[in-house]
């Protein structure tokens, strides 16, 4: 699978924090066609994920560097030690909590039902009962569809797709009739035409958005402290903010109003 190395050189330091053992460079996992979070169009890296990465860069003062590719690949690159961290808008959930040690989170994003615009009549999680619901290998798409299943107690048929692209072709072609996607990418998609569909009213879940690092490195500790010093005085200076509402013209970068985290960091 071919896939493409963007660097981003940056200098800075982070302000006030120390880390002794930083490197001088870092790899981040990234996708290639996840629009709008992070996409190579036109030989360009661009999204939320490589706005994100560069004033993380500023404020940290490390190198980084993007390997690309689909969604599926990116946890083999942080597995296998090719890259030091996913940034894909990843969801934090138990299983990854499990195998990796994440950053503070830099998002809280409502994950959101996404159907063909004509079908008006799925407006709860409970009407998707008997319908054919996709999702891209590798994302928590499928682990979502089984908890709304089971909450609901409904019958779902699910398939899985190796890429975001075949995923929502298959989605325009009418092979499947639900997908799952980020509130914020959803609307991004149907506002600016790469999908004819509309999301269901009600939310799923407030998907917690953060970077997984291998556990028991030492190396992946001092990045991850230092990300996440760089994400808490991005959060309070509003470069974060500025991120979301330049690609969605909605700040996401603090949890919602009465939301409570139930992860450990």
């Amino acid at each position: 699978m071919k896939h493409l190395l963007l660097t981003i050189a940056l200098a800075g330091v982070l302000c006030g924090t120390s880390f002794a053992e930083l490197p001088a460079e870092i790899t981040v996992a990234s996708g290639n066609s996840s629009v709008p979070n992070s996409y190579i169009t036109g030989g360009q890296h661009l999204g939320t994920e490589p706005d994100t990465w560069k004033v993380i860069a500023e404020k940290t003062g490390l190198k980084v560097n993007f390997v690309t590719g689909e969604f599926n690949t990116l946890f083999g690159y942080l597995d296998s030690g090719r890259a030091d961290t996913v940034g894909n808008t990843i969801t934090v959930n138990q299983k990854r909590i499990d195998k990796y040690s994440f950053s503070e989170p830099y998002a809280y994003i409502p994950e959101k039902l996404v159907v063909h615009e004509d079908r008006t009549d799925l407006k709860k999680l409970r009407d998707i009962d008997g319908l054919k619901c996709g999702y891209s290998s590798g994302s928590n798409g499928g682990n979502l569809f089984k908890q709304i299943a089971e909450k609901e107690n409904i019958k779902v048929e699910l398939v899985v797709y190796d890429s975001s692209d075949l995923l929502n072709e298959a989605f325009r072609q009418g092979k499947v009739d639900v997908m799952i996607f980020a509130g914020s990418e959803a609307a991004f998609k149907i506002k600016n035409g790469f999908l004819k569909a509309r999301t269901v009213e009600e939310n799923i879940t407030v998907g917690e958005k953060a970077f997984p690092f291998r556990k028991g490195d030492k190396k992946a500790d001092e990045i991850r402290e230092a990300v996440t010093k760089a994400i808490q005085e991005m959060k309070a200076d509003g470069s974060l903010k500025a991120i979301y509402e330049k690609w969605f013209s909605e700040d996401y970068s603090n949890p919602p109003a009465g939301y409570v985290s139930t992860w450990q960091y």
